[in-house]
């Protein structure tokens, strides 16, 4: 049986990914609900925002990644708004499609994406751009 701390990348990630849903719901609902912003331009905003805050945490906090070379972080921003952007693409067809063509509820299905994007994220984020390196 696995221990707790096999599992800590995960439960941390789910913790910071919980905080940037939080980001993303809330962004989402003030920009569609209160500002009266469209769907698409709404999501994309509060994809944004979300995924900012997400490099950061993801950085340093789930996958603790403190290289600070150049380099480094370069890669990692390319790599992680690279894999952000296809799931932001994925957010807004979703939300397009539920929303927008199908009239179901907008923050409830936004939470839906909001899953399925987070545990892509979560997979490409751990075994693609903050993989553990090797040091030489």
């Amino acid at each position: 049986m696995k221990g707790i701390r096999e599992y800590k990348d995960f439960i941390i990630y789910c913790i910071f990914g919980a905080m940037a849903t939080g980001v993303n719901m809330v962004s989402y609902h003030l920009l569609y609900n209160i500002a009266g912003m469209g769907n698409v331009i709404s999501t994309f905003l509060a994809w944004l925002f979300a995924v900012t805050f997400a490099f950061f945490t993801n950085k340093f906090f789930v996958f603790v990644s403190f290289d600070r070379s150049l380099k480094t972080v370069m890669m990692e921003l390319i790599g992680f708004f690279s894999c952000r952007i296809s799931t932001g693409v994925l957010d807004i067809i979703f939300m397009y499609i539920t929303v927008d063509l199908l009239s179901l509820r907008p923050v409830l299905f936004k939470f839906i994406s909001n899953l399925i994007v987070g545990i892509i994220n979560y997979l490409v984020g751990k075994l693609v751009i903050f993989k553990k390196r090797k040091k030489r």
